[in-house]
């Protein structure tokens, strides 16, 4: 190659200069001078590398928040202002390159990052101009904890392929599919010697497949056509099962880059029922109202998930998030958000998250989605509660009173004697007045008695997942054992009891346990019975004198139940007592059926709503499906309502403009998306017909021979609403609905308004609680009233009640509340607002009660991994 003459002439200078420097003594030698001689010239320092040039692009990490990655990897996204200097653009995770890990997916590099160790990293970029990107970046354990604080322990691991203490595994494969002949599959799969109804997947075998013609195909709703094989992955996070299934061609690849063409980017995560803790994994759970249908019976009661996965989501469930194993709602959000990430990472980029569930798993969405905005875009919740902690004090409110009634079952001989005594002692007629202090039929109180009150106790006769040679609390004989209870489980939120406080063991251990948020101070339980002369003036003292309450053990005492003020406060601000701030940026449909409903109480629909339009001023977020059928109002609800929320957030997401997140849920609400009551506009539906009553018969095609739908004559549009219009009259009249002038509403007002109440109790079965009765809204969001000085005019005369004079009764009352009784005009006591996004410490330190994480920042605002651009919420 012949060199440029200039740079000979370069070389040559460069040459003489030294040879010239050298002659003259110049060199770099360190001799000393001669004696007397001038001192040697000093060498000049090697001159600074020129300071990297900050780029102009961004890094972004699409799986998670950058500090709250987990499992060492991360789908990261590299962006260039001017995209040209990506081309062989350099990337380095600490000292280590990790460019070809990354491919250009248009005008932007994507790649999967791993290998991290837990803690700090940086990621570069060295773009093609040597200008740099950096982002920060902060890895968890697979284990945990990512933001929930010091694990409870011991934990210990069932999983036979844990490889640590962490009970970590690899993740594990499998096949199922749909056959083709549903029906006669369903008929032929009964087993007499099993009963029990058989599950609408059947096992597929990779390697033995069953013939084509034998596994039913699907549409989705992208209008990729498919066999309905399903892969399901189960694996551990956060020492914790979880379980991911999607449609999946077992002869092709599915990369994040390269998803399989039928996944539509949409999520349905899926909860369980009930409430309890444990020491170990669990299962995560499966079926819209799982805990409490049994397996196969989604053909018959309806199954969303089954519909989800034919349509092309990829569902999720988390044994963390299923609340009767885990009451953690903090630990639940952290599960979901980790099982989030994996799909990212391994799957592909999120458009929106839908959850699903029932009792406990409507606890779970409604908390998390408040406490942690962003990880749900939308809530199907069923046989609801608003949060466990509101809804415990109804309970406590239920156990104290039933014990004082004698509502109870025996368990033995001696606790026989017990109730009856009570029965007769009681002052109360048994069973004819009990509703008066409920505000409820007697059956809810029991059944929540029997299925729910206990898993509050510490001491428990087997403690869910404890190793066999691990002792459990006993006050008497095992103080220093493991408390099994509700409240020691969130010992990171509430905090512990302090010193002045402590009962006699928590001085034994020199230890507080967790504080408790629930309070009876004050409370007049029948206020509202004896204003109404359901009660006795009498009865009214006897039972507020003898009440009593609990005591940190959770078991009865004389005196009142008293809340520890940080316990309390942290609730709010932790959102375990949902206060309902950060939910104007979902939709939720609320399934409803009536009471009694195994202790599901109807009122707690509306419960949620007032809470909404306190903090909100409205509810048009917020939808209520009641029906007949128990629990979740009608069998076709849950499909149903998936295919309603699928298109509210498809609105949203097709709406590319700057409103706010909770103006477009408003905005772009379908006509479908209204309240109901004894509905039958499914029969009217744009989707293929879904029948009240009939489950997943007709859904997605039906199952019944002969039967087709698509036979019968189209409906008139808009035919369907004016059904929910008029038959909504029945369950609450709202002349609004058909349309009537204003004036003419406020005309019948005095004839319509008696009847909407009767309608409410009757129909719509909004039953109080013994908080309602003595005076609280129907928010109950009061766990600890504000006291107030006894008034005469609470007690107005009535010979019935055998109040004759108010001042004289009021004296009586005032010796039973010395300090005064609850005034539940004011807020409650320890009242603030939730804090969204709160972080609790790591595996050695805990932050009790919780503090914020960073909303600014390069760590906050490197991504997040939870939907598409378009549910993104404000910092």
């Amino acid at each position: 190659m012949k060199m440029p003459v200039n740079r000979y002439a370069g070389i040559a200078l460069l040459a003489l200069l030294a040879l010239l420097t050298t002659a003259c003594g110049g060199g770099s030698s360190s001799s000393p001078a001669p004696s007397g001689g001038p001192s040697p010239t000093p060498t000049e320092p090697e001159p600074e590398p020129p300071a990297p040039v900050a780029g102009e692009g961004s890094i972004r990490v699409l799986s998670s928040r950058a500090d709250l990655i987990s499992g060492g990897d991360a789908l990261v996204a590299i962006a260039a202002d001017d995209p040209a200097l990506l081309n062989n653009a350099r990337v380095s995770l600490g000292d280590t390159d990790v460019s070809d890990r990354f491919r250009r997916t248009g005008e932007s590099l994507k790649g999967l990052v791993d290998g991290m160790s837990p803690g700090a990293h940086t990621l570069r970029v060295t773009l093609a101009d040597g200008s740099i990107l950096q982002q920060p970046l902060v890895n968890h354990p697979n284990g945990g904890p990512v933001f929930s604080g010091p694990q409870i322990g011991p934990w210990t691991c069932s999983n036979d392929a844990a490889t640590d203490a962490q009970c970590n595994q690899p993740a594990e494969y499998r096949f199922k599919y749909v056959p083709a002949g549903k029906l006669q599959a369903f008929i032929t799969g009964f087993d007499p010697m099993n009963p029990g109804l058989p599950g609408a997947f059947l096992d597929y075998q990779p390697d033995n497949p069953p013939a084509d013609q034998d596994i039913a195909r699907v549409t989705t709703d992208q209008g990729v056509q498919v066999p309905f094989i399903v892969r399901i992955e189960t694996g551990v996070q956060n020492r914790d099962r979880y379980q991911i299934m999607t449609l999946f061609q077992p002869d092709r690849d599915w990369s994040a880059l390269a998803p399989q063409p039928q996944w539509n980017g949409k999520l349905l995560i899926h909860h369980g029922g009930n409430v309890g803790v444990s020491f170990g994994p669990g299962e995560p759970p499966n079926g819209d109202i799982a805990g409490t249908a049994p397996e196969g019976a989604e053909i018959l009661l309806g199954d969303s998930i089954t519909t989800a996965l034919g349509r092309g989501f990829m569902t999720l469930s988390t044994a963390q998030a299923n609340l009767g194993h885990n009451v953690n709602l903090v630990t639940a959000a952290e599960s979901l958000m980790m099982g989030k990430e994996r799909i990212v990472e391994q799957y592909g980029e999120l458009r929106y998250t839908i959850g699903t569930g029932c009792s406990g798993g409507a606890i779970a969405q409604q908390h998390i989605a408040n406490a942690y905005p962003g990880i749900y875009q939308g809530l199907i919740v069923q046989c609801s509660y608003p949060d466990v902690w509101t809804t415990a004090t109804q309970f406590a409110d239920y156990n104290l009173l039933s014990r004082y009634f004698g509502n109870r079952i025996p368990s033995d001989p001696d606790s026989f004697l017990s109730v009856i005594t009570a029965l007769l002692s009681s002052g109360v007629l048994p069973g004819v007045q009990w509703s008066a202090f409920y505000g409820h039929l007697p059956v809810n109180p029991l059944v929540s008695d029997l299925a729910f009150f206990p898993a509050a106790f510490p001491e428990q006769a087997e403690c869910p997942g404890l190793a066999d040679d691990v002792p459990v609390y006993n006050a008497e004989t095992r103080p220093d054992g493991v408390r099994c209870g509700l409240l020691d489980f969130m010992i990171n939120q509430f905090g512990s009891r302090p010193p002045e406080v402590w009962s006699t063991n928590e001085a034994l251990l020199s230890r507080g346990f967790a504080g408790i948020p629930l309070d009876n101070v004050g409370v007049q339980y029948g206020l509202g019975a004896l204003q109404q002369g359901l009660i006795t003036g009498e009865q009214f003292l006897r039972v507020n004198r003898e009440i009593g309450g609990l005591n940190v053990d959770i078991q009865p005492q004389a005196a009142r139940t008293v809340a520890d003020p940080t316990a309390l406060r942290n609730a709010y601000r932790t959102g375990a007592i949902n206060t309902a701030e950060h939910l104007s940026n979902v939709p939720i449909i609320d399934l409803r059926g009536p009471d009694p409903g195994i202790a599901h109480d109807a009122y707690h629909s509306w419960q949620m709503r007032a809470r909404l339009e306190a903090v909100q001023g409205h509810a048009d977020n917020h939808v209520i499906w009641f029906g007949a059928f128990p629990l979740a109002g009608d069998t076709v609800f849950t499909t149903e309502a998936l295919l309603v929320m699928d298109r509210w957030l498809s609105n949203i997401e097709a709406d590319h403009g700057a409103a706010a997140i909770a103006e477009k849920v408003v905005t772009h609400k379908p006509a479908r998306a209204r309240d109901r009551c004894l509905s039958l506009s499914s029969l009217f539906d744009e989707e293929d017909p879904l029948v009240p009553l009939t489950g997943n018969l007709l859904y997605p095609d039906p199952i019944v021979p002969g039967l087709d739908p698509s036979l019968l004559p189209a409906p008139p549009a808009q035919a369907g609403l004016v059904v929910d219009a008029l038959t909504g009259q029945v369950c609450g009249l709202d002349l609004t609905a058909l349309g009537l002038p204003g004036e003419i509403g406020d005309l019948l007002a005095p004839i319509t308004d008696p009847l909407v109440a009767l309608q409410e109790t009757v129909v719509q079965t909004r039953f109080g609680t013994p908080r309602t009765v003595a005076g609280d809204a129907i928010t109950t969001l009061v766990n600890k009233c504000r006291l107030k000085e006894v008034d005469p005019a609470d007690y107005p005369a009535n010979p019935l009640a055998g109040i004759l004079d108010p001042a004289a009764f009021a004296e009586r009352v005032a010796e039973i509340f010395p300090d005064g009784v609850c005034d539940y005009t004011r807020p409650g006591a320890g009242v603030v607002p939730t804090r969204a996004w709160l972080h609790y410490g790591d595996a050695t330190r805990v932050i009790e009660g919780g503090e914020p994480l960073p909303r600014t920042g390069p760590l906050a605002e490197g991504g997040d991994g939870l939907s598409a651009p378009a549910f993104k919420l404000s910092p």
